[in-house]
């Protein structure tokens, strides 16, 4: 009976998972409307905004003016049948040459209604960016160059990011003021050490998803700043972190200067951290700043990290390659060319190679290749590990065999998460792996 019982008490929080609905897309439409009744940002009217989104069962789209053919009418909302093929990601696309704010509501991700349609006011938001402030946003290249493995400039890095932390704790403005001067004192240090191209990837994207997930929290009345945590962020964590700091950057300025909104909108800022520097310089506040042991213990673990970073990489290539099932290996006489990735999911694991842990389309005059909700590796064919064009490409652990067939002039490979499909190319079969030409 004991044994039951266990039995029962294990898998019931399985059975109440199973339980929970599925959000809808109509719900978060209906919830969307109502965040987007706020005052978000001058000019930024998120009601007006074509919006697509996926629910596990259809994609819904909505306040489109030229809906794509595939999608059906029903009443006021355009409907599509599964996940349309272009929806890769909760971001911003052309859809039918109408840029789209899309979401994909992920089953695994117990979010409400309410929840999700923030996270479509961030992405709405995006669409507005792109329309009026083309300038606020980063090259992505530069996060394949940026600098990680210096344990000074990670230090200095973590020292800015705590600084920010007590700054938006600061219960008084004075030491508010303070905090903040040493977060922009360390970074303002840290960036005389650094590249332009790093130093521009880092303002884009507090710029670009900063703001982003600052209007997200302010549509849900989030008005105090991102929770940065007491650690910092991990040495390769640098995109992830230009959304809070970007954020937190965002946040300090509606404490400290009301009219910054206006201001940036108006192109009278270029950069939240010199927006943010000209709001605290001669501003009184009282002395503060990290203990000695504190700033010890801070540049200790930044030098432990940095030493750490590249055997974690190596363990992941390793872990990729060695991974067990049928894999596809792509060699190419010509380079395939990146045409969709997700930034926040690549890790540069070896000099031009890239891991791409979730999404990656790659494109040449040969055809496509598109894999989504799985690992693949790039080898580069320029000095630059992506972004000069890819010679190698592989996927490895797939469960079954891939499915080869032609389609006309073309090959085409089908296995789960891949399609890969080529003109002239060549394919060999051996033990568990396609190894694939391409001239």
């Amino acid at each position: 009976m004991k044994r039951s019982f266990l039995l029962l008490f294990l898998a019931f929080p399985a059975f109440l998972a199973a339980q929970v609905p599925q959000v809808t897309a109509t719900a978060v439409l209906a919830e969307f409307d109502r965040l987007a009744a706020r005052p978000l940002w001058p000019g930024f009217d998120p009601g007006r905004t074509p919006l697509a989104i996926y629910d596990g069962e259809r994609t819904v789209l909505v306040r489109h003016p030229s809906p794509p053919p595939e999608f059906k009418a029903e009443g006021e909302l355009r409907v599509f049948a599964g996940r349309h093929p272009e929806m890769n990601a909760n971001t911003s696309i052309a859809l039918g040459g109408v840029q789209t704010a899309t979401l994909i509501v992920d089953p695994q991700k117990p979010r409400s209604a309410r929840e999700w349609a923030s996270v479509m006011v961030h992405e709405a938001f995006h669409v507005f960016q792109r329309q009026r402030h083309p300038g606020w946003a980063a090259n992505e290249g530069e996060l394949f160059l940026y600098p990680l493995g210096d344990p000074g400039l990670l230090a200095s890095r973590r020292l800015e990011t705590e600084s920010f932390r007590r700054a938006l704790a600061a219960k008084k403005v004075d030491e508010a003021f303070c905090w903040t001067g040493q977060a922009l004192a360390a970074r303002y240090e840290r960036f005389g050490k650094m590249t332009a191209g790093a130093v521009g990837y880092e303002r884009g994207t507090e710029l670009n998803e900063g703001l982003a997930a600052f209007v997200e929290n302010l549509s849900l009345g989030k008005t105090g700043g991102p929770e940065i945590p007491a650690t910092g962020y991990a040495a390769g964590d640098v995109r992830s972190r230009a959304y809070s700091i970007g954020f937190a950057e965002a946040a300090l300025l509606d404490r400290f200067d009301p009219a910054w909104r206006s201001a940036l909108e108006d192109g009278r800022g270029r950069s939240l951290d010199e927006m943010l520097h000209q709001a605290v310089t001669s501003k009184s506040s009282r002395p503060c700043g990290l203990k000695p042991a504190e700033t010890a213990a801070l540049v200790s673990r930044a030098r432990e990290d940095a030493a750490k970073l590249g055997g974690e990489r190596r363990s992941l290539r390793e872990g990729f390659l060695g991974r067990p099932g049928w894999r596809i290996e792509i060699a190419a006489g010509s380079p395939f060319f990146p045409q969709g990735f997700d930034p926040l999911n690549v890790v540069l694991v070896a000099p031009g190679e890239i891991l791409h842990r979730r999404f990656l389309k790659l494109g040449s005059n040969a055809g496509t290749i598109d894999v989504l909700d799985r690992e693949s590796l790039t080898r580069a064919a320029g000095e630059h590990p992506l972004f000069n064009g890819v010679a190698n490409f592989q996927v490895t652990g797939l469960p079954a065999e891939p499915a080869v067939r032609q389609d006309g002039d073309f090959q085409v490979i089908e296995a789960a998460g891949v399609k890969i499909r080529l003109q002239g190319a060549k394919v060999e079969k051996g033990n568990q792996i396609l190894k694939v030409t391409v001239p």
